[in-house]
């Protein structure tokens, strides 16, 4: 592996190139340059795999070396050693997914630890493309993707750019995508002998297969609870209505074939890629207008009329009006006399059951309760089973639903105690790498659920906590120990150290290197 190091200083050159244990990381060659005309010709005749360059230089500087490398397409790992702590070229650096950002003067082992980063990511770049390890990349695309969607990798484009290029994907942050929105109920499916992890397992692939053509489930983000099915299939560039419409229907017609279900499917509009959590929750919420329409395909923004198909037989708005008022007896009322009122045939009544099912996931998510604790409770798991059986055991069953929501509801009044735990969780857990559906997981509450409490008690987001507690830590080890800046970085729970700075540099004010200077720690423990 090839590293070239650029600086008009060629002292530094000198010190790295005789410092360096070149056999131990793996480095067959060291190419100099001093200025950054030659860093690209250099770049074109010898092909570097990895690039250490300095900002300031004669003929064209350092930015302008990663311009280059950038707008070539050129698959290289790229990171600053400069003397320049300016936000904007740190900010710069990050927009354009530089792995590190390092200061003069500067410590060897940083500079060590960074070489070993740029390495580990073209070796995963490498095994990304490499048929024998398509799993691992499956599982590494699958995870960036849901990262997006759940909102983890926020909504700022440079800070979007940096998570891909440390997780080595080969597509930008403004990278155009539609998403494929599906929702399907698995009763069926699974009274069919279906296993839900297979359905999960299944559904994947085939979005990925039907969708992209892709064997495999790299671009498909499965969400389910005891019921249903939310595939969220992520396909790169813009192509048209008529394409993607096409290939729904072919997707939906072998669900119903083959699978028991029936999907309806929502296409979104093209969007850059780092606005993918906006436009997850918005189809999210047009997906709840539409999910009777089985077997249907619609696009994001469509003039569509939500009226309840006919065929259902209950009113959705009247049940959960009965439900926000506490309202037991109108609720027994209602539920009765549509019971009473139908046939009474096993297919009315399941028909009955699969809307209550519908129209309660509603309410729990609304309310900030997981589905999963309702739909698990042995006694609703008992009733659900039997209860197309008979008009009795169907109200029997619609009963218990409204009781043990109330019980639910009740267990969460108290949003101050979800805000300790998730607080304490957070306090005791910041180092890793957590989110927010690690934190909803400790407090039993729907991660959205979660996200607003916080955000309405906290006056800020799950993630600018956890941020806040790791630069307090950080500013804590930089002024009691002699960690260098990226050992503490990694400590904290950063893993990249231009994101570290930029951060520290935003809740601080100033770099981490200024803030131990400031602190009276000599610079060469740095």
């Amino acid at each position: 592996m090839k590293l070239l190091v650029c600086d008009d200083d060629i002292s530094t050159i000198d010190v790295i190139q005789s410092q360096l244990d070149c056999k131990m990381l793996g480095i067959s060659t060291i190419l100099r340059a001093y200025n950054g005309k030659m860093a690209m010709d250099i770049v074109d005749k010898e092909g570097p795999e990895l690039i250490l360059c300095d900002i300031d230089m004669p003929i064209a500087n350092g930015m302008e070396v990663l311009e280059y490398v950038y707008n070539k397409n050129k698959d290289i790992e790229f990171s600053f050693l400069t003397c320049y702590e300016k936000f904007e070229y740190a900010q710069k650096a990050i927009q354009y997914g530089v792995t590190s950002y390092l200061t003069k003067p500067f410590d060897l082992e940083e500079v060590k630890v960074c070489i070993q980063r740029m390495i580990a990511n073209v070796q995963k770049k490498k095994m990304a493309h490499s048929p024998i390890v398509q799993s691992q990349y499956d599982s590494l695309m699958s995870s960036v993707l849901r990262q997006a969607s759940d909102g983890v990798l926020g909504t700022n484009k440079e800070i979007v750019e940096a998570g891909l290029r440390i997780n080595g994907i080969d597509f930008h942050a403004d990278s155009r995508f539609r998403i494929v929105f599906t929702c399907c109920d698995m009763t069926d499916a699974i009274r069919k002998t279906w296993n839900k992890d297979l359905l999960i397992f299944t559904s994947a692939r085939l979005h990925d297969e039907a969708i992209l053509g892709y064997i495999g489930s790299a671009y498909t983000v499965v969400n389910s609870d005891d019921r249903f099915l939310w595939n969220f299939c992520f396909v790169k560039g813009t192509p048209s209505n008529e394409e993607l419409e096409e290939k729904c229907r072919k997707l939906i017609s072998f669900y119903e074939s083959h699978m028991s279900m029936s999907p309806v499917a929502l296409i979104s509009d093209p969007f850059a890629f780092y606005q993918a959590s906006d436009v997850v929750c918005e189809l999210y919420e047009q997906m709840r207008k539409i999910r009777y329409f089985s077997g249907r395909i619609f696009f994001e923004n469509e003039e569509i009329a939500y009226e309840v198909p006919k065929n259902v037989l209950l009113n959705e708005n009247q049940i959960l009006w009965y439900l926000k008022k506490k309202d037991e007896s109108g609720y027994q009322e209602y539920i009765s006399s549509t019971i009473d009122g139908s046939d009474g045939s096993s297919e009315k009544l399941d028909q009955i059951r699969k809307e209550l099912i519908n129209i309660f996931v509603t309410h729990f998510r609304d309310n900030g309760i997981s589905s999963n604790q309702i739909f698990m409770n042995p006694e609703i798991m008992a009733l659900d089973e039997k209860a197309a059986d008979s008009k009795n055991t169907m109200k029997e069953y619609a009963d218990a639903l409204f009781n043990v929501q109330r019980s639910k509801l009740q267990d969460v009044i108290d949003s101050e105690d979800i805000i300790v735990k998730a607080r304490k969780y957070i306090e005791e857990n910041f180092r890793e790498n957590i989110d927010r559906n690690d934190v909803a997981a400790v407090t039993f509450v729907t991660p959205n659920y979660l996200s607003k409490l916080f955000k309405n008690k906290m006056n800020m987001n799950l993630r600018e906590y956890i941020n806040q507690l790791r630069i307090e830590e950080a500013k804590r080890l930089l002024i009691s120990t002699s960690m260098s800046i990226s050992e503490i970085a990694s400590y904290v729970g950063y893993y990249n150290i231009s994101y570290f700075s930029t951060v520290f540099h935003k809740l601080v004010g100033v770099s981490p290197f200024d803030w131990r200077n400031e602190k009276g720690i000599e610079d060469d423990i740095h």
